[in-house]
């Protein structure tokens, strides 16, 4: 199967369309091989800045924009070898979306 996007929560704010999910504070991905069940690469997303940097102002300009985005990836934490790969929880409304809210009934 092929994901086309990763829905998620970025943040836990007092009331929201879902204030009893918890938010997914940084989200890590692999790159596995099925085939084999082990995991050949990956990054961690940060929703910020990994170092606590809080941005009082917009970018200036695209460049820094992409600098901040880039910022928020990095090419470690992600699982390393063997992996047990759990089947998938498919939402029927969005069955090309990889949706971390959703839970199956």
């Amino acid at each position: 199967s092929h994901v086309a996007g990763v829905r998620f929560k970025a943040w836990q704010p007092a009331f929201g369309l879902h204030p009893r999910l918890p938010a997914h504070q940084k989200l890590v991905f692999d790159v596995v091989d099925l085939a084999h069940q082990r995991s050949i690469a990956g990054c961690t997303y940060h929703v910020s800045h990994p170092g606590g940097r809080n941005f009082e102002q917009l970018p200036v300009n695209a460049n820094e924009a992409e600098a901040r985005r880039v910022a928020r990836f990095e090419a470690r934490g992600h699982s390393q070898g063997r992996m047990n790969i759990p089947p998938e929880r498919i939402n029927p409304h969005t069955p090309s979306t990889l949706d971390l809210r959703y839970v199956p009934r």
